[in-house]
């Protein structure tokens, strides 16, 4: 192509592109972006009360203020089990100090219920799905994909289990660790039913489970060591890394894969609400999602579906964010089925 050709060429590749769009829309979506840019640099500040890793959260925060420079971002961590009661507790007296909250979406269940999340439609919204989001209150933002992790020394690809109820066989008795918790405990009732999924339950505690209560990360590497040959409940962030450093491990999924997702919402009464905006566009942006792909974690965002590795053929299933109403009962039956 003559070169003299490529700038009108572009030019109407964006006349057609706004076209579609449409003049309003773009319109409105340059005035608004404009009016939350003059807002946030008065505020000069964002307050993140958040459960992500540190190292992932600075590296998010630097990109943040790479973006704009005039934003000083403030992060308080605390564990996904914390969160809630904390904020719950400043509100309840008076005090509204966060902009943002990031929790596990059962987390942000509850934050929504009490009416701790303000509500607010980004510009990026229509490229998540309902079941990955409480539309106008929170989105997902990272996902932690929950997978069968096993030691590849000691288990064959062609002999890997192919559904729940191979677990319950007598080739996989003595040979699998599991740590309880209630989430997956919840997940696995949710796919299959109440009553079927109890009577799994029931059968998988007869198979000689080694239970036990570490970290996803920490049992990873049990599993390495050839501890255990599965473990039942292990996640994709976890293995990854593992895998690409040659450790004896790897992972499959039987049928589906349980998501618990991670999502960001703006505060209730946030007292940077401008720059609260920003942060959130930011983080559902593609240019935000992909910085999460470079964890190890998996995205929602739709166009992005391409772009994570073997991961984007699993069927995965989030876990249904209301079930949080039963933390409580779905915690002593892992307890009472499973021994602490």
């Amino acid at each position: 192509m003559n070169n003299s050709w490529r700038p009108f060429l572009l030019s109407w590749i964006l006349l057609i592109g706004l076209l579609l769009l449409g003049p309003g829309q773009v319109w409105s979506q340059s005035a608004d972006i404009a009016k939350l840019i003059e807002g946030a640099k008065k505020e000069g500040e964002l307050v993140i009360y958040g459960t992500t890793d540190l190292r992932q959260a600075s590296l998010i925060n630097t990109k943040f203020r790479e973006k704009y420079p005039f934003i000083d971002v403030k992060l308080n961590r605390s564990s996904a089990d914390a969160l809630y009661p904390r904020v719950l507790t400043e509100a309840r007296s008076g005090k509204f100090l966060a902009d943002i909250l990031q929790n596990t979406t059962l987390g942000m269940y509850f934050l929504k219920k009490e009416r701790l999340l303000a509500h607010y439609v980004p510009p990026e919204d229509r490229f998540y799905a309902k079941e990955f989001k409480d539309p106008g209150y929170w989105t997902t933002t990272s996902m932690n994909v929950h997978v069968i992790g096993y030691n590849t020394k000691a288990v064959s690809r062609d002999s890997l289990p192919k559904g729940w109820e191979d677990l319950l066989s007598s080739a996989w008795k003595g040979k699998m660790m599991l740590n309880p918790r209630e989430q997956w405990f919840a997940w696995i009732l949710q796919i299959m039913g109440n009553e079927k999924g109890l009577n799994f339950m029931h059968g998988l505690s007869r198979q000689g489970l080694t239970i036990r209560h570490e970290s996803t990360a920490m049992r990873a590497q049990l599993l390495s060591a050839g501890e255990s040959d599965l473990d039942i409940d292990s996640t994709y962030s976890v293995l990854s890394p593992l895998i690409r450093h040659g450790a004896p491990v790897n992972w499959t999924t039987l049928g589906s894969a349980l998501v618990v997702p991670v999502g960001h919402g703006i505060a209730a009464r946030a007292p940077h609400p401008n720059a609260a905006k920003l942060f959130i566009d930011f983080m559902l942006s593609k240019e935000g999602q992909k910085l999460v792909l470079t964890f190890d974690r998996n995205v929602a965002r739709s166009d992005l579906s391409e772009e994570q590795g073997a991961m984007k053929a699993v069927k995965v299933i989030p876990l249904d964010p209301s079930l949080g109403e039963n933390v409580e009962f779905y915690a002593r039956q892992a307890r009472e089925i499973f021994g602490k």
